[in-house]
C-alpha cells in the first residue's frame, strides 16, 4: 500500500508539472471567456418566394406590386421568365415560386374559368401553403367584386340598376371594417422578419471533450512510460490496474474540472452527471489503450510506440470528433468512422 501511494502521489505531481494540461486548462478558460464577453449578433431570416407575372393586365401588376411591398416573413419579388424562377429555385435564391397564368384577370369574373395561379415548391421549401395564403390575400380584393358581379348576373333576382357601384362601396366599407372574412396581415407590426439574437458559437464543450480525451491518452503515456522503467514490478496484477486506471484520471481531473469552470463562465448547458461519466469512460479506454500496448511483442519501449501513433490519433480525433465540423452528418460512412473516436459522444 506504501508502495502505492508513493506512485499516486508522484504521478498526480508529475501530472501537475505537465505543460499540456496548463496549456489545455489555459485554452479552455480562454474559450469560456471569449465566449462570454462575446456579443450577441443579430441575424435577419426571411422566406424569398419568385413572383412570374404573365399577365398584363393592369389588376394583376398592381396585385404583383402589393405582394413585393408587403411587410411580411415572406419577402416576394418578381422574375423576367420562368427559366429564372426554376434557377432561383435550385440555387436557394427562392424558397418557393408563384406563377400568375396568362389572363388571369380577364377570367376573374367566373370561378369557372379561372387559370390555375402555380405554386412551385421542392421538399425543402419552407411554408409554402403560407405563402399561397399570403398570395391569396393580395389576390381577393381583386377577385372578389368581379366573382360577386358574375355571381349575381348568373342569379334569377332582379338588382335595380346601377347596383354594382352601391355593392363596390358596401364590399370596400366592409373589408375595411375587417367585417366579412379575409385573412390579416401585420403590415403595421414590427413583423417583417425573422429575427434571432445569438452568440458566435463557440465549440467550448466540443472542445472540453477532446481535451479530457488527450488528458486521458497523456495518463496512458505516463503509465506505459512507467512500465518501460520497471517502476511496477513489485507491485501486484491488481495494484498495476489500479495505477494503469490511477494515472489517466490524474491527468483527466484537472482538466474536466477547468472544463466545468469553463462552461459556467461561457453560460453553457451541462449536465454534471454526463461529463463525470464521460471521463470515467475515457480513463477506462486509456487504461485499455495502455494495455494493449503494453503487450505488443518486442523488446522495445512500448511508450514510445504509444508516442509515435498518439499525434496521428489526436489529429483524427479533432477532425472526427466533431469539434468544428460534424463530419458525421455528410455520409454513415463519416459517422461509422466518427464513432471510433470518444469527442464525438461527448
Amino acid at each position: 500500500m506504501k508502495i502505492i501511494l508513493n506512485r499516486l502521489y508522484v504521478s498526480a505531481k508529475r501530472s501537475f508539472k505537465n505543460p499540456y494540461v496548463y496549456f489545455m486548462a489555459a485554452i479552455l478558460l480562454i474559450l469560456g471567456i471569449v465566449s462570454f464577453v462575446m456579443p450577441p449578433k443579430e441575424s435577419t431570416a426571411y422566406i424569398p418566394v419568385a413572383i412570374l407575372n404573365l399577365d398584363d393586365s393592369p389588376r394583376t401588376k398592381e396585385a404583383v406590386e402589393d405582394l413585393c411591398d408587403m411587410t411580411s416573413i415572406f419577402h416576394f419579388y418578381e422574375v423576367d421568365n420562368e427559366a429564372q424562377m426554376y434557377s432561383d429555385i435550385a440555387t436557394g435564391t427562392a424558397n418557393t415560386g408563384v406563377i400568375f397564368p396568362e389572363d388571369m384577370m380577364e377570367s376573374s369574373g367566373s370561378l369557372r374559368s379561372l387559370p390555375d395561379i402555380e405554386i412551385v415548391t421542392t421538399p425543402s421549401s419552407t411554408l409554402p401553403l403560407m405563402s399561397s395564403e399570403e398570395v391569396f390575400m393580395k389576390l381577393f380584393p381583386h377577385f372578389a367584386y368581379y366573382v360577386m358581379i358574375d355571381t349575381i348576373d348568373r342569379s334569377d333576382v332582379d338588382f335595380p340598376d346601377g347596383y354594382e357601384q352601391e355593392l363596390n362601396r358596401i364590399m370596400e366599407e366592409a373589408m375595411g371594417s375587417n367585417t366579412i372574412y379575409r385573412l390579416e396581415s401585420l403590415e403595421n407590426a414590427d413583423y417583417d422578419d425573422i429575427v434571432t439574437v445569438e452568440k458566435l458559437p463557440i465549440p467550448v464543450y466540443k472542445f472540453a471533450g477532446f481535451f479530457i480525451w488527450m488528458a486521458a491518452l497523456l495518463g496512458a503515456l505516463s503509465y506505459l512510460n512507467d512500465c518501460d522503467n520497471k517502476l511496477y514490478t513489485r507491485m501486484s496484477k491488481g495494484a498495476r490496474v489500479f495505477m494503469g486506471l490511477i494515472l489517466p484520471a490524474v491527468h483527466v481531473l484537472p482538466v474536466l474540472f477547468v472544463s466545468l469552470i469553463s462552461f459556467l463562465i461561457a453560460q453553457v448547458e451541462f449536465s454534471v452527471g454526463k461529463i463525470f461519466l464521460y471521463g470515467i469512460c475515457v480513463i477506462v479506454l486509456a487504461f485499455v489503450i495502455a494495455t494493449v500496448f503494453s503487450l505488443l511483442p518486442g523488446q522495445g519501449k512500448k511508450s514510445h510506440a504509444l508516442s509515435a501513433v498518439l499525434p496521428t490519433y489526436l489529429i483524427l480525433s479533432f477532425l472526427f470528433g466533431g469539434v468544428l465540423i460534424n463530419l458525421s452528418v455528410y455520409s454513415p460512412v463519416l459517422k461509422a468512422v466518427s464513432m471510433l473516436f470518444p469527442p464525438y459522444f461527448f
